[in-house]
């Protein structure tokens, strides 16, 4: 059973959903994006395991999806991994209203 919570910022309140198997609801996302397209970052270690249901989910919904798959661990948190991000949004020709989302932790 999913629960939400709101986070309460006047007109920059956002929502925190709580539940099972809400990479397949889509539209729990949808109605918060400025345009129908999305980077998701995420690392070698969660995307075999969550990106393919995130991305099937969004394009089913219409929405563009660019999958950027970073090496997973501390050691690669650096500037160098944040330009390879940046790289990947200039080559898809992002622009600012392209939401990112981060799938996994840390």
């Amino acid at each position: 059973m999913m629960q939400t919570l709101t986070v309460d910022l006047g007109d920059r309140s956002y929502p925190i959903h709580i539940g099972p198997d809400l990479l397949r609801q889509a539209g729990l996302l949808v109605p918060h994006l400025q345009q129908p397209r999305v980077a998701i970052v995420t690392n070698t270690t969660v995307a075999p395991l969550y990106l393919s249901t995130l991305q099937q989910a969004l394009e089913q919904a219409g929405v563009q999806v660019l999958p950027v798959v970073l090496p997973d661990g501390e050691v690669y948190k650096t500037w160098e991994s944040l330009n390879l991000i940046f790289d990947a949004l200039l080559q898809h020709r992002c622009e600012r209203k392209t939401t990112l989302i981060a799938l996994g932790g840390g």
